[in-house]
């Protein structure tokens, strides 16, 4: 979604983009893509939990970052808002969508991501009196409800930018190559426990072999 145009603010102000886990593989290749096509027409704010991984998020090209729990404290809030596309990579509890609400310019989206329990019980109150959007990007969507979205032109867009080397493949930094087995993986404390830690900077391949 974010290679599709993104409309004027209605605040006069620069468009502004909120990632909410911003540091992950998912949020890192949504702030290469935004800069890609957006350049300096977009400010790209991204929520973090640590300074490593707020070094990470600016090398991928935001401009700023925050703390996950400083949303509503740094950016604007009330009526006009401050963001005007906000995308979601965690699970979107009541405390988090009501941030989001929050800080949502009038005619803004907010794109979901995570699924989880507190998608059955969300306020959507401020969101209606902002005229804002809610959607949801979730993954095999189209094989669970039987649809298809041609997204071919879209992956071209993709693929030229890693072409010209404007976005490359957000590989964590985190590990170097290492030779393990899915035994030593499942143990307390290995590459599952670590994936799952939800601190992993970038996307993290994993080769399964016999």
């Amino acid at each position: 979604g974010v290679v599709k145009p993104i409309m004027p603010s209605p605040s006069g102000e620069k468009h502004r983009l909120l990632i909410v886990g911003g540091a992950g593989g998912v949020g890192s290749w949504a702030t290469q893509l935004a800069r890609s096509v957006y350049g300096s027409n977009i400010e790209i704010c991204c929520t973090t939990g640590s300074q490593e991984s707020n070094d990470w998020c600016i090398k991928m090209g935001a401009d700023a970052t925050i703390s996950h729990n400083e949303v509503e404290t740094q950016l604007g809030t009330g009526p006009k808002g401050s963001c005007d596309s906000i995308i979601c990579l965690a699970e979107p509890t009541s405390a988090i969508f009501a941030s989001l609400a929050e800080v949502l310019r009038p005619y803004g989206k907010i794109c979901l991501v995570v699924a989880g329990e507190g998608i059955k019980a969300l306020d959507m109150s401020f969101i209606f009196f902002k005229c804002g959007t809610v959607c949801t990007e979730t993954v095999f969507s189209s094989i669970r409800c039987g649809y298809c979205i041609d997204q071919a032109s879209e992956m071209c867009s993709i693929l030229e930018a890693i072409k010209q080397g404007r976005v490359t493949a957000p590989l964590s930094d985190a590990w170097e190559e290492d030779k393990s087995d899915w035994k030593n993986a499942a143990e307390k404390g290995g590459y599952i426990d670590m994936v799952g830690s939800g601190h992993v900077k970038g996307k993290f391949v994993m080769k399964v072999g016999e």
